[in-house]
């Protein structure tokens, strides 16, 4: 093929058929294939077989045991433990959902042990119900667990799980059902009292819970009881210092003129009583006094004539009165008597000791009758004007008495009382005006400041808790009221007044019930939380009917 340009294929023999050499791991691609397509077999006859029920170890995992919480019915675990939501023990169920019912450290669910065996104390002791074993001769608290003693009765305390009153037990401990820490029925009560103490509660979307005193420890819960106390605090408002109104005065002149002499150089000057502050010159003045003169003399010329002195004693009166009506005093008008000469000056004096608030005029300024010329104000009584919120309205009344603190002075207190309110209602910041007087002999009280006014509403008696036990939700207020130290009713109130410290109940609670006042609001996610999940448990289908059944 030397001699050819090109190879042509087609002029060689073909292989014989059956002899070409296969490509590389074709043999062992085939296994493969083969064992995937075994192992999927395998896989589907697996997933048929558990899909009917004929698989062998349905039966083995059939028998077992699975475990869930009582108080949260749809958490379930498959072995045993303490519940994540609420640390309850879990119980053991069956296939169908029930609850295993079994016997507990050796006493049946219902069975009264010997006291004898159980607490030490002899009746009249005091013993802990906590802990058994500790005795004492006089009141204390326990050195285990710091609870108040208490005195062994003549008949042995019994104890009950909250969540299955069936359960009684002459030992403190858990409940056999549940897991629960059991509570202690008082005495005299009978069972039937112990369980009317923990209702379920009256507020919407909560419930009542039950809390081991293991976890209250950490919780740091605290309680209060409620009980009559004085809501005489007071009522804190915020005020402003203004002058006393009917002591203010406007200086305005009578007739337009020119300002002569001017003895007010600046404002806030003091000045007394009947001082003069400014002189105004008046043509209409000398012309008012020339008239009075002239007719003055008529009236001595008038002789014999009586009709003709009559005419001219009512020109003389009329122009003494014109002289009166423009401002001129008794005193300047005898002036002009005497000297026969009119005045052609108008002194303006202040009518009472103050300062000059306002100072509108200057040295030979014209002024005319609409003008204010100065403002004087007696500042030795002042007025605070404090708002008040509409819940508070019936709280204020016309000579209540109060007390006005001052940045200004942090370590005095200024007495003053009510003496005016207000007919109306602000429509932007929705508060009522009311008007406060304040002695200010040193004038120290300058229009102007703020301060805070804290006013005294007498010492009144009413059935009050912390202000820390209530739970305003808006539309609604409640509390959680304490069981057995260990189990919280949620329990709708009706409140009233409050103060810094303290609220007023109308309804809702009784004189000497236990309140939360501090953590309450872990008590109430748990009640939340619980409430939640037992109405999701009450929604399946078949199961769970109640807890213990």
């Amino acid at each position: 093929m030397a001699d050819k340009e090109h190879y042509d294929i087609f002029e060689e023999e073909p292989l014989p058929e059956g002899e070409e050499t296969a490509p590389p791991y074709t043999h062992t691609m085939a296994i493969v294939r083969w064992g995937i397509l075994g192992a999927l077999s395998v896989f589907a006859v697996v997933m048929l077989l558990g899909f009917l029920g004929l698989s062998p170890w349905a039966g083995s995992e059939a028998k077992a045991a699975q475990y869930h919480c009582p108080m949260h019915p749809t958490y379930i675990s498959n072995q045993p433990g303490d519940c994540p939501i609420c640390g309850m023990s879990l119980v053991p169920i069956n296939a169908e959902g029930k609850e295993i019912k079994a016997e507990h450290k050796g006493h049946s669910a219902t069975a009264v042990g010997d006291s004898a065996t159980v607490f030490k104390a002899k009746p009249g002791q005091y013993y802990c119900w906590m802990d058994p074993e500790v005795v004492s001769d006089r009141p204390g608290k326990c050195p285990v667990c710091g609870m108040n003693l208490e005195v062994m009765p003549e008949s042995p305390p019994q104890f009950t799980c909250p969540m299955h009153p069936e359960v009684i037990s002459n030992a403190p401990g858990d409940c056999p059902k549940c897991g629960m820490y059991m509570e202690k029925i008082d005495a005299g009560a009978g069972h039937e009292g112990h369980q009317m103490s923990g209702g379920e509660g009256n507020v919407p979307g909560l419930v009542s819970v039950t809390i081991k005193p293991q976890r209250l420890q950490l919780i740091g819960i605290k309680t209060a009881k409620a009980e009559r106390a004085s809501l005489g605090g007071g009522l804190k408002l915020v005020g402003y210092v203004v002058p006393d109104e009917t002591r203010l005065a406007r200086i305005n002149v009578r007739t337009g003129g020119w300002v002569q002499n001017l003895y007010v150089n600046q404002e806030g000057q003091f000045v007394k009583e009947g001082e003069i502050l400014l002189t105004i010159y008046s043509q209409d003045l000398f012309s008012a006094g020339q008239d009075y003169i002239a007719s003055r003399e008529m009236l001595n010329r008038a002789g014999s004539d009586t009709s003709l002195a009559r005419v001219r004693r009512q020109v003389m009166t009329a122009a003494r009165d014109r002289l009166r009506l423009l401002g001129l005093s008794e005193d300047e008008m005898a002036q002009i008597e005497k000297s026969s000469a009119p005045l052609s000056e108008i002194a303006l004096r202040s009518p009472f000791t103050g300062y000059v608030l306002e100072k509108n005029v200057v040295q030979g300024q014209f002024v005319s009758p609409e003008q204010t010329v100065l403002t004087v104000a007696d500042l030795s009584k002042i007025w605070v004007i404090a708002d008040v919120f509409e819940a508070d309205f019936s709280r204020i009344q016309v000579g209540q008495t109060g007390r006005l603190r001052l940045a200004a002075y942090p370590d005095r207190d200024f007495p003053g009382k009510i003496s005016f309110v207000y007919p109306t209602v602000s429509p932007t910041t929705r508060t009522l005006k009311v008007r406060m007087e304040f002695g200010n002999s040193g004038m120290t009280l300058k229009p102007g400041m703020y301060g805070d006014v804290q006013l005294s509403d007498g010492a009144s008696m009413a059935l009050t808790v912390p202000a820390d036990a209530v739970i305003d939700a808006g539309e609604m207020q409640y509390a959680f009221v304490v069981h057995g130290q260990t189990h919280f009713e949620p329990r709708m109130l009706k409140v009233g007044r409050r103060s810094d410290s303290r609220v007023e109940i109308l309804e809702g609670l009784s004189e000497g019930e236990e309140v939360v006042t501090s953590a309450n609001f872990l008590i109430d996610s748990e009640s939340r939380l619980q409430a939640a999940i037992s109405g999701m448990g009450a929604a399946q289908a078949g199961g769970h009917e109640g807890h213990g059944k």
